[in-house]
Formats: C-alpha cells, structure tokens, sequence
C-alpha cells in the first residue's frame, strides 16, 4: 500500500506559490541588474531610475522590453560595437520602425527613405527639434561619453552655432560643444561631456584670468569658441544714449558685448537676441524704470516689433571667479518641456562649481526654457 501524500491547506498553496514567483522575478531581477546598469550608463542621475530599459528583437524588429520605466527618456543595453545610448520617448515610434526596416533587409538609403515618407504622411512624428540623446563608448580613441541634441534642418548661422570639430579637444577631455551636419534632417549638437567618470581621461586646461586682457574685443570673445572668435561683431552701449557703439563689425550671426563689471559677465549671443536688449538699453536711457522697460520689451517680442529668440539657439556666458559656473552655453528652446525633449532637470550647479557638471533644463515650459551646458576643463572652466 503506498502511502498518501498530504495534501497542503490550499491557503499554504497559495503562498508558497507567490514566494516561488517571488523568488524566480527576484533571480530574474538579479541575472538582469548588470544589463539594465551597463543600459543606464549614459544618462544623468535623476533620469536613471525611472527610465525604461529594452531592445530590439534581430529577426523581427519588435522591441522588447527589458524594464518598464514611467519618464520620458529609454535606453538600449551596450552593443557589441561598444556603444550604449540612451533616446527621448518622443522617438520611439522613429527608432521602432527603423528597427523592422533593418529586420527587412532594406538598405540605409531605404530605410532613410521609408522614414522620411512615413514624417510626411504624418505616421510617425519627426524628432521635436532640440530632443536629446545620451552616449557613452568604452574605448579612448572615441569620444566616451557625449550628449547630442538633434536639430533637424537647422543651420548654424540661424542659430548662433560653431561647426569647427572639437573631436582631438575632445580626446583629451577639453572639447567643447559643435554642429555637424547643418542643413539636413540629420543635423545636430555635439556636447562633450568632460570631467565626469566616464568622460575620457586628459588633464585640465591652464586657467586663463580673464581680467588681465585688456583689449576689449579679444575679451568680448573670451566665452567663444576659437572658430566664433574672429568673426564675431563687438559691440557696447552709450550709457548716456542708450545707443549700440560698435566696435568690430563681424561676418558671423554672432555678438559678444564687453565684460560687464556690475554683474561680472561677459556675453555672446545671436545678433537677434541683442535687439531687445538694445530696446532696453534705450528705454532706460530714456529715463524708463527697469520694470517698465522689461515690460515694454516683453510686449514688442508679443507682438513680432522685435524678433523673438530663435529655438536651438546657442548663448555663450563666461564669469571670472569660482563662486558661479565659469564658462556657461546656453541652449534657447522656448516653450519646451522636459519630457518632450528628454531632457534632465535637476540642477548641476554644484557638480559644475566642481568641474564636472553635465547640463540640465531650467524653465521648462515657458518662453525662457533652455538647457544648460557647464562647460568642464577649458582654460575658462571652473577648476
């Protein structure tokens, strides 16, 4: 007679059933962690935790989720060439569809092509200009850790934007922010991202103390890149007029008026973006209070009297001492939000201070929203 096997209270059933599960979702969980770390690399923190995580099938295209994140930003795990990067949800239906193109065997000219038509007839959405990606490479001989934000279409005159490759900088962990590929549906913002722990190795610049150059022109340029620096336009006020003094007449789309020793600045922007403030300066000289001259500006830009800041445009911001971030670029996207472009909003400030800031959006969803790139290590960097 064999013996019976007792049969467990179906209570106690139930529960060894959920610890099992448990258990199996927490080696899952475990055997994952590694893949899910090494996906996550390329983003900031505060977008870290909640990002989702997959890739694609290479038989099929279909994506597969590998953790399901609740922000707006997604990353691919490492591939086997040594990339890792991470994209803004806004561009999800672009990069799925590209991946069932590939899995179809078209060629990359089809594929562009296939894309392109698919914007068009409005099946998929073109990327929102100013959208960021995150990258990050395991080797030297590469940039190893960038951030690049797309500009379809735009070029770097509209926008204030140096083209000159900082690729060698770049290497040795000194590079700063350019344009490539102005002019067509792939071009885009190049930013180095020096001074982290994943940025390449390389020592930092000699600090260059602004105040000791004297030449009011070759210090308005000062927060320039070297390919910005010689054509920029150089210009200041009279202060008793309110009237644009111009001291070197530029070929570029560029302006950078003199260090200002009330608020330590000096700045470089769009020549478009110095028409308010010429109206302001005006005003004021006028005897118009502050208050009443923002205003009457901020009514002039509602109104179109005055161009409005051009979206993707580059500012250009250098201070003197370390209290602040030195050398500052500001990236203009009115009116954006965080969540659309993928972008971080948790102030770098400090890290910044401390030489190795990455950028971070302020003001999103108003007409000032804009992105903000520390720039680490360079002659005028925080040290």
């Amino acid at each position: 007679m064999s013996a019976r096997i007792p049969k467990c209270p179906k209570a106690l059933t139930l529960l060894l059933g959920i610890v099992m599960l448990a258990a199996c979702g927490h080696s899952a969980s475990q055997n994952q962690d590694p893949l899910i770390s090494e996906a996550l690399r390329p983003l900031p923190e505060d977008l870290r935790a909640d990002a989702t995580v997959y890739r694609y099938n290479a038989d099929s295209g279909e994506r597969e989720i590998l953790r399901e994140g609740d922000n707006h930003v997604e990353c691919e795990p490492r591939s086997d060439d040594g990339f890792t990067w991470c994209y803004p949800t806004s561009t999800a239906a672009r990069r799925d569809l590209r991946a069932r193109l590939v899995a179809e065997g078209l060629s990359s000219e089809e594929v562009t092509e296939r894309i392109t038509a698919a914007e068009m007839d409005g099946s998929v959405p073109p990327s929102p200009i100013g959208s960021m990606m995150y990258r990050t490479y395991d080797e030297g001989d590469r940039i190893q850790y960038l951030w690049v934000v797309v500009l379809p279409n735009q070029v770097a005159s509209d926008l204030a934007m140096p083209t000159g490759s900082q690729r060698d900088q770049s290497l040795v962990g000194q590079g700063t922010p350019w344009m490539m590929r102005e002019g067509t549906s792939g071009a885009h913002l190049m930013i180095p991202i020096n001074g982290t722990e994943l940025s390449n190795t390389g020592s930092t610049a000699p600090l260059i103390d602004a105040k000791t150059i004297t030449d009011p022109v070759t210090q308005a340029t000062l927060p320039l890149p070297d390919d910005l620096q010689n054509v920029a336009t150089v210009s200041t006020f009279d202060a008793s007029t309110g009237q644009r003094v111009v001291l070197r007449k530029g070929t570029s789309t560029v302006e950078c008026r003199p260090h200002d020793p009330e608020s330590g600045f000096t700045r470089c922007y769009h020549q478009d973006g110095w028409v308010s403030r010429d109206m302001n300066a005006r005003l004021l000289a006028e005897g118009y209070s502050e208050d009443d001259a923002s205003a009457s500006v901020a009514k002039a830009v509602e109104d179109g009297a005055i161009p409005s800041t051009p979206m993707g445009s580059l500012g250009y911001r250098l201070y003197g001492q370390d209290d602040r971030i030195r050398l500052l670029w500001v990236l203009r996207v009115p009116g954006a939000t965080a969540a659309e472009l993928g972008m971080p909003t948790e102030s770098q400030r400090d890290n910044a201070l401390a030489g190795r800031g990455t950028p971070w959006m302020m003001n999103e969803g108003t007409s000032g929203a804009h992105l903000m790139i520390p720039i680490n290590s360079t002659e005028m960097s925080n040290r």
